[in-house]
Parts: structure tokens; sequence; C-alpha cells
């Protein structure tokens, strides 16, 4: 099949899906063309929330110069494609898709919704006001100008169905994934001795439960042989230093941006790896990102429990599922894996297997592909 990535997608780091897809779509045999205009920055969601009239208006001449860029680059393109896969962000690049795509089908890369995100999970923007309302028509006029909505779970699928009242079919689980090339496997190896080390990454919004992971490391403070490590900066860290400074925690606090390559030396020094433990809705439907890497590296993962996570992950063989929100829980589940050093490696190389037959770049684009040739034989461009 031939594909064409398209729009003002971000290559950032740290957001690997764009990356995953177009490279596990080549691996899987297809052609990719890429048509592509910066407009983001490296930080989409920042951008995303400013209220800043100037970086409002200086966003927007940037999106005029990039959309007129990929309407060139689109012209340009040797060859039709068979389907226009618009990347994320592409709540405004799917309506020039759709636009230049002459009939042929647009497939937009929508794993996170702005009205859900901004207004519903981080509570940035006001229920119920006038900013909201229009997050929630961005998004569901982006999703009606693709032919199909790819989304990270099943779970997901199912909510952005109801919560934007549109057809379930529309929406189509492609998982995002972690490119081993950033995130190589380094074999998980016997603890001996040495204290068991536990990692936590990520930019502290409220589904990543940390005050359940904080109250842990309370629980754990007395005992010795568990280490923890804190990298990443974000919404709840200031809570996050407050609560430990409180406890008298003697954890490892790293808050500078840390690139991918350094990112993996941190997991592939640690034992364990945490996922998320928040209590909210979105916490349930998603599988995270720090998952994905630390099983791309070859961790034991500890993680909440939810209907999304047991999409490809089994409770007790390729990770351990806790409780949202449970300090107490992740502590004795903690414990367990100083306890058992069998189990944890154990974990460690079942979460790689998972990450390899549902979360490398193969295998998210052979699966993709299969997913868009069989819309293609229902699908004819009429959103």
């Amino acid at each position: 099949m031939k594909f064409c990535f398209f729009g003002t997608y971000t290559v950032g780091a740290g957001y690997p899906v764009n990356r995953v897809l177009q490279t596990g779509l080549s691996r899987a045999g297809h052609r990719v063309d890429v048509c592509r205009a910066e407009a983001w920055g490296p930080f989409v969601h920042r951008a995303l929330a400013t209220r800043n009239p100037l970086r409002l208006l200086t966003l927007g001449l940037r999106l005029v110069r990039a959309w007129l860029a990929l309407w060139r680059q689109f012209r340009g393109l040797p060859q039709a494609p068979d389907w226009i896969i618009v990347g994320y962000p592409g709540f405004l690049d799917a309506h020039l898709a759709r636009w230049l795509a002459q009939g042929k089908p647009v497939a937009l890369v929508s794993f996170i919704s702005l009205y859900d995100t901004l207004v519903s999970d981080r509570e940035r923007v006001r229920t119920g006001g006038w900013l909201a309302g229009l997050l929630r028509r961005l998004d569901r006029s982006a999703f009606l100008a693709a032919d199909t909505v790819l989304v990270d779970t099943h779970e997901q699928a199912r909510y952005y169905s109801e919560l934007f009242s549109l057809e379930p079919d529309r929406f189509q689980r492609s998982l995002v994934g972690e490119d081993d090339g950033d995130f190589p496997f380094h074999p998980p190896e016997a603890r001996g001795e040495e204290p068991l080390r536990v990692l936590f990454f990520g930019t502290y919004v409220p589904l990543h439960g940390i005050q359940a992971i904080i109250d842990a490391a309370g629980e754990l403070r007395d005992e010795q042989d568990i280490q923890f490590c804190f990298i990443g900066n974000g919404q709840m860290y200031p809570q996050l230093r407050e609560r430990a400074r409180q406890l008298d925690l003697q954890c490892e606090f790293i808050s500078h941006w840390v690139a991918p390559h350094d990112l993996v030396s941190h997991i592939q020094a640690a034992h364990v790896c945490l996922g998320i433990f928040g209590t909210t809705a979105k916490a349930a439907r998603v599988i995270p990102y720090k998952v994905y890497d630390a099983a791309a590296v070859g961790r034991a993962i500890i993680t909440r429990d939810s209907p999304a996570i047991r999409e490809i992950f089994t409770d007790g063989v390729s990770a351990l599922l806790c409780s949202a929100g449970d300090g107490a829980g992740l502590a004795d589940a903690l414990r367990s894996l100083r306890d058992d050093d069998e189990l944890r490696l154990s974990l460690a190389l079942e979460g790689h297997e998972v990450y390899r037959r549902h979360g490398c770049p193969a295998a998210v684009g052979g699966a993709l592909a299969q997913i868009l040739e069989q819309r293609s034989h229902t699908t004819a461009g009429n959103p």
C-alpha cells in the first residue's frame, strides 16, 4: 500500500507515536511518503494550552505558512496515496487533508482529544465555558473530517464515540508503542545484594497518580533496600516535592528535561519501572508511553489496573497491576519484587515479549496497515 504521512505533526522526543507509525509502516513493506511542515515547536501541549493573544496570533501565522508548504508538497507527490495519515496533532490539519484528498481516505492520529485532556483530565479549562465548548467542537470537527480516527486503546475508542456522538466504527485502535531504535532491549540481570531501584519518569499530570507513588515511598521509607528515583517536572511536581519533604523521604529527584538516550540509561539502571496510578477516568483508558518504554528496554513494570492495560498486559505475568490511587498496594507490590527476584526477571522478559508482539514499530505498523486495508473496502472518502 501507499501512504502519505501528512501535516504539521510533531517529531519531538516526547511524542514518539508519529515516528513509530512511519517506521512501522515502512518496516511492514509499505511505501510512506512524507508531507510535513513545522508549526508547533517541540512541546505541543504548551502551544495548545496557551491563551496569550500574541502567541496565538504567531501560531496562527505559522500554521498558514505551514499549510501552504503542505499543499505544495502534496501536489508534488510522485504517486497518489491509498491513504492520507494525518499525524498528531492534526486537529486542524485533518480539514486540509480532506480538501486535498480528492476521494482518497483520510486517517487521523488522535490518541488524545483536546477537550478530554485540557477540560476533563488536567482541569486547565473550566467545564461549561466558551473555551471548553470550542475545544469540543474542534475535536468533533476533526474526527468528522477523517474517515478513520486512530486511538490508542479500545477503551478510548468507546469513550470518544460516546463523548462526541459519533459512530463507533469511525474509531480504530492503533497502539502508540515505542521505537526500539531509541529504546533498545537490555536484558535484565539478577539483583544480588544491591537495593531494588525503582524508577518513575513523567510530566506529573493528574493521570500519573503521583500521590500514590509518594504514599508508597512513605510506607517504605524505613526499608533501605528499596530506593526511588523520580525524573521529570510538570503540573503536580511541586506537590510531590512538598509531600516528600514532609515525609522526610530520601529519594533521588531529577527535575530537568532528560533526553531519550539518557532516559534509556536510567531505565537500564532500574530494576522496576512505575507506570500510572491515577484515579481519573482517562487513567483507566490509556496505556502510557512510560509502560512501552520500560517494556521495550526489558524492565519489570508496576502500574494501575484498568481495562486499557489488560488489553495487552496480564497481571502477574507481564506486569504487576495495582488498584488506582493505592499507595499501600503499590508498596506491597514493590516488596514482592524485592523478595522474589525470579518473579521480577520473569515479569521483565514477559513484558518485553508483549512489546515485541504489540508495541514495536513493526507490530504497530503491520497492525495499522491491516486495519486500513480492510477499511479501504468500505471507505471512499465520505466521512
